[in-house]
């Protein structure tokens, strides 16, 4: 089938050190490795899962090359955005760079990568609560375009290897956004993100939260992993807390960073959005 067999490694020497220390990532071993996990897909008959190099590196290095951790890691992606009952399928749904709703939150400023890299390699990803929460499926939407946003980060290499930073800036934060997240929902999303979309999460930081996000919080406790729960960071109302985790460069202006007004930086994402490609292809047979 097509990319397989056909992976040539993108990464240059500083990454691949990072990926043998961090990932046991063996580049001798490396091929043996995705023929492997190719196979164990093609024997499940629940899966019809993509089973090019790419895709199957994109699981096996956040399983730090476990066989088991990237299958379950699969099955549980597969569930998420297949089973209804179980996961979240039209999270997973019409993931393309140029649906309008999807450029509305864009343009809305809600969620978006910052140009370069951190210190540690890291893409940095903002989030913020600049939306009405009043607004039909805006929770469906939201999470589309994390999604999407993830699936074309994961397209680099390096990204793959070093992980991502998230910030969530919750000023205008209000008990209208946290209701909709329900029990439920909030089990589900963790479900997704920490347990079966393959990214490395680095670190999660949070920038003036209210004593009502504190409830959230909590439940979103009950389902996170100690790790997880060990690299989310408040930083309440300081910037300079942040600064600690995210470089000053990298940050919008509006934050008293230097890398220009959020403005500027997603009107160049917009500009970029036809060379973006939809999300990753896995579905029930």
């Amino acid at each position: 089938m097509a990319g397989e067999g056909t992976y040539q490694c993108t990464l240059d020497d500083e990454a691949l050190e990072t990926a043998k220390r961090e990932l046991n990532e063996d580049p001798i071993e490396r091929a043996s490795q995705i023929e492997t996990l190719r196979n164990w897909v093609k024997q499940q008959p629940h899966l019809r899962a993509r089973t090019d190099d790419n895709f199957l590196l994109s699981f096996l290095r956040p399983s730090k090359f476990s066989q088991l951790r990237a299958q379950e890691k699969l099955d549980n992606y597969y569930t998420m955005r297949s089973v209804p009952d179980k996961g979240v399928p039209e999270w997973f749904e019409n993931l393309d760079p140029a649906d309008p709703k999807l450029i509305e939150l864009l343009e809305m400023k809600v969620l978006f990568p910052l140009p370069g890299r951190d210190d540690k390699g890291r893409k940095v990803v903002i989030t913020t609560m600049s939306y009405d929460p009043a607004r039909p499926n805006v929770i469906v939407d939201m999470c589309r375009l994390i999604i999407l946003t993830l699936d074309i980060l994961l397209k680099d290499e390096k990204t793959q290897v070093y992980g991502l930073v998230d910030f969530t800036d919750c000023t205008d934060l209000s008990v209208g956004h946290l209701t909709q997240w329900t029990r439920d929902l909030i089990a589900k999303s963790v479900k997704v993100f920490q347990d079966a979309y393959p990214i490395r999460w680095k670190s999660s930081n949070y920038y003036n939260t209210p004593v009502i996000f504190n409830a959230t919080w909590e439940i979103c406790k009950l389902f996170m992993k100690e790790k997880f729960v060990n690299r989310t960071h408040f930083h309440w109302g300081s910037l300079d807390s942040v600064y600690k985790e995210i470089p000053k460069r990298m940050l919008p202006e509006e934050y008293g960073g230097e890398a220009g007004p959020m403005e500027d930086i997603i009107r160049e994402k917009l500009e970029g959005r036809n060379a973006l490609i939809p999300g990753r292809d896995i579905e029930r047979r």
